[in-house]
């Protein structure tokens, strides 16, 4: 369901996310063709977006999809090799593809087998990418039909549509082994606020003190009811435990806290296999 007074009814981005989508579930237990650079039925764009307008869609800033899969039992090899025989060496040859992650669950709250990150140079490279995507190759199959048997084997799945906000993101490197989702559902009357407190005390305290090797902030435009995403290399879990109680703990924590809602933490583990520039 969409918020009808949101941004997506009626800008760029409602029509390029038109134009990319499938026929296609994302229920659990579906086993309709899985969305490749759509968003699937199931997703639920922001309450509220901060600020008026995406820039992302109109200044080729930086989009991603993140898809989250849980397979059906003894299912998961099968769809992995998929993945890393067929589907990467087609994201590899896409020009305006920045880069293609794939992840295996390292902790989470919720039952997953692989989370795969696509990242596009805005919707004009996405439109692009689905368009060489529905291509068949040599061997005369695209990948819209490799996700046609991904379906087969795929208990459920959900996909989230990122515009990436340079401002509050550092330059990713692979160096550290885990990486942290933080999905925030913004507390009323802060949406405005949150953005300015990240960037004037919240990032400068992280970074003085080497929470993280680095992190990542982006705006939700399509999600199951999330606002924002942050994410972080870490290299433990242990690491991880320990920013959170230093967040707690810091100076401006509590504020933070206030204007936060809910949150959903997916840590997660790079698999090499699946990486694409």
């Amino acid at each position: 369901r969409v918020n009808g007074s949101s941004f997506f009814t009626r800008g760029i981005v409602s029509r390029a996310i038109m134009r990319l989508r499938p026929p296609a579930r994302s229920r659990r237990g579906s086993s309709a063709t899985i969305l490749i650079l759509a968003l699937g039925t199931c997703s639920v764009a922001p309450r509220e977006t901060v600020g008026a307008q995406n820039t992302a869609a109109t200044t080729g800033g930086e989009v991603r999809q993140i898809v989250t899969f849980h397979f059906q039992p003894g299912r998961s090899d099968d769809a992995f090799a998929i993945y890393e025989k067929q589907l990467k060496p087609m994201y590899a040859g896409i020009a305006p593809l920045r880069r293609f992650r794939g992840y295996r669950e390292a902790e989470s709250p919720e039952p997953l087998d692989l989370v795969v990150v696509s990242s596009y140079d805005g919707m004009a490279g996405m439109d692009a990418a689905n368009d060489a995507l529905r291509r068949p190759n040599a061997a005369g199959q695209s990948a819209f039909a490799l996700y046609a048997t991904l379906s087969g084997m795929t208990q459920s799945h959900h996909d989230q549509f990122v515009e990436m906000l340079p401002a509050l993101s550092d330059s990713v490197t692979d160096a550290v082994d885990l990486t942290v989702f933080e999905y925030i559902r913004v507390a009323p009357g802060a949406q405005q606020r949150l953005p300015i407190l990240l960037i004037t005390f919240i990032r400068p305290f992280e970074r003085e003190r080497g929470l993280y090797a680095w992190s990542e902030s982006g705006r939700m435009l399509v999600s199951d009811g999330w606002d924002f995403v942050r994410i972080y290399g870490i290299r433990s879990l242990g690491d991880w435990h320990r920013y959170r109680e230093r967040m707690r703990n810091s100076p401006h924590g509590s504020e933070l806290d206030a204007m936060i809602s809910a949150r959903k933490t997916i840590i997660l583990k790079r698999d090499a296999r699946l990486s694409v520039r």
